[in-house]
């Protein structure tokens, strides 16, 4: 099933969250391309590193793409070498349909989901999101965030 943006907005109203496990990270190669895998073994999304982006993963082995400027907005940084603690916030829904679902990510790729995964937006600490929905994994979401309000 393709999900539609519309039904993404239903988000907003979902306590914040933020993630309470850091991510190991580097700069990527220009034409870099990562699948994303979940710790289930089931593909996500696929993705091409640009100039400037870094490639995240998280603590289940999940990779992904990220533009410099969402890294730089997500993530402490430090002259360290090791995990990069998270400072950005999240809204979540458990995925309404009852079976897997597609987006069309913002990075442009398709994003799968399965019936248990979660549609979410990064956002601030105000609860003002992105616009940028992704989904999650169930596990990786409980194993990743916490809930703040």
């Amino acid at each position: 099933m393709i999900v539609k943006p519309q039904i993404l907005w239903r988000n907003f109203q979902k306590p914040l969250c933020l993630r309470n496990r850091g991510v190991e990270a580097r700069p990527a190669k220009v034409g870099e391309e990562i699948t994303t895998i979940l710790a289930s073994g089931v593909k996500e999304t696929r993705n091409k590193a640009n100039e400037g982006d870094w490639i995240v993963t998280n603590p289940s082995g999940e990779q992904y793409i990220i533009s410099e400027k969402k890294f730089l907005s997500r993530y402490e940084t430090t002259d360290k070498v090791g995990p990069y603690s998270a400072k950005g916030y999240c809204r979540a829904i458990q995925n309404p349909f009852g079976k897997p679902i597609e987006i069309m990510a913002s990075w442009g790729s398709a994003q799968t989901g399965d019936e248990k995964c979660l549609i979410a937006d990064t956002c601030e600490a105000t609860g003002k999101a992105d616009g940028e929905p992704y989904l999650i994994d169930a596990a990786a979401f409980t194993e990743t965030y916490k809930k703040i309000d």
